[in-house]
């Protein structure tokens, strides 16, 4: 704590006693400074001095307290802020936005409800599907026409598995016959437009590959 006023202030000057803790700072050093209001002095006499050149424990104290109840303060007015804002803000359509798409679909005791997602913005809604039908029936429309295309194929690529499957245990299980068919197919035409069995069922040769590339 300073006792003596600075060399060139006159003799009778009141000595320097810390009347409070005004502000605090850490400096490029990592050194704390305090920002003090000197006893007898004006508001224009105020200096940041180090805190270990201050011997007033007591009013840093109270003035750390302060800032701290204040800081607390800011924080939980902010916090209650964003929360205020969280719960008000706009929803589904009350956000005014265009809806972009569909981005899937869930029962929700009973009805049926979409997740949407809109234009302009990374947020998702859940809303009964009854209203984006009524607000937006192309948007469902699509989710449909794509959502059908997706079914069938996954139909398609399970059924033609299913046919490799069987073509593959016919192969394995019956090597002389399918032999005996392709020989025939080489002495008819040269190895060419011959024939496969599966199932039973006589098919030109190349058939399935050919719909499983299609």
């Amino acid at each position: 704590m300073k006792t003596t006023p600075n060399e060139d202030d006159s003799n009778d000057a009141p000595p320097y006693v810390v009347e409070k803790v005004v502000d605090r700072r850490i400096t490029a050093a990592g050194k704390i400074e305090y920002y003090l209001k000197w006893k007898g002095y004006s508001e224009a006499d105020n200096t940041w001095e180090p805190d270990e050149n201050l011997d007033c424990p007591e009013l840093i104290a109270k003035y750390e307290e302060a800032r701290r109840m204040k800081e607390f303060k800011e924080a939980k007015k902010k916090a209650g802020k964003k929360k205020l804002e969280e719960i008000t803000k706009p929803r589904g359509y009350e956000r005014e936005l265009p809806l972009v798409r569909i981005v899937g679909a869930t029962d929700c005791g009973g009805e049926l409800m979409f997740l949407v997602q809109w234009n302009g913005t990374d947020e998702m809604d859940i809303l009964p599907a009854a209203l984006v039908n009524e607000r937006d029936p192309a948007v469902v429309i699509e989710y449909y026409e794509a959502k059908s295309k997706v079914v069938e194929k996954a139909k398609e690529r399970a059924k033609f598995a299913a046919y490799e499957e069987e073509r593959a245990d016919v192969t394995s299980g019956n090597e002389g016959e399918v032999g005996a068919v392709e020989g025939g197919a080489g002495e008819g035409g040269g190895g060419e437009g011959g024939m496969e069995t599966i199932s039973g069922t006589e098919i030109p040769s190349g058939t399935l590959e050919a719909m499983m590339e299609g």
